[in-house]
């Protein structure tokens, strides 16, 4: 399985030989390709990706390389086509992000510096929010694993009766029976 790391790198080598606009509207095709995957991931008409598209041909396929990220996103290369199988679903998870963010900030260095400066702010954001949901996440398996060991500990320890003490202290309480009187009707006897 490739890292978002290593996404991320290659996503930057391939921007650095790309004309900018095409590369953002790749980035944006590709979005849209993996979105649908995973809104839909038992249709397997989502998990293709066919070379042989114009549009496809024309602005995905255009960008030199490609065809490696898409196989770095975990397809694999058919005759004229891209398939992701679905021990691969995790991979293209894993990366989504990275390529979202990095189409975020392709559209910004089209748009103009300004949009750029805005487009890294939104990354940012949204990088922390991720950062913040994975250390939640990191913290909800570490108390979860935490009450099954205290579970299977308490399931070891044998449970003793619930018993009163006899007390040899304090007030001598004694009950209805052994003053003798009957608690259904008050009467002694």
């Amino acid at each position: 399985m490739i890292s978002s790391n290593q996404t991320k790198s290659l996503l930057e080598s391939m921007e650095k030989n790309e004309d900018p606009s095409a590369f953002a509207d790749a980035l944006g095709l590709l979005e849209k390709l993996i979105t649908n995957i995973i809104n839909n991931p038992n249709e397997d008409k989502f998990k293709h990706i066919k070379m042989t598209v114009k549009a496809l041909a024309t602005r995905l396929f255009n960008i030199r390389e490609m065809a490696q990220l898409l196989t770095c996103l975990g397809f694999i290369q058919l005759e004229q086509e891209f398939y992701l199988p679905d021990e691969e679903y995790a991979t293209l998870l894993e990366n989504f992000n990275t390529i979202k963010w990095q189409h975020i900030l392709a559209q910004g260095r089209v748009e103009g510096p300004q949009q750029y400066q805005r487009a890294q702010e939104i990354v940012r954001q949204q990088q922390e929010a991720q950062r913040q949901y994975e250390k939640e996440i990191k913290e909800k398996e570490k108390i979860q694993q935490q009450m099954k060991y205290d579970r299977q500990e308490r399931s070891l320890v044998k449970e003793k009766d619930s018993k009163a003490n006899d007390l040899q202290f304090g007030a001598k309480v004694k009950t209805c029976e052994q003053l003798g009187i009957n608690k259904n009707n008050g009467k002694r006897g």
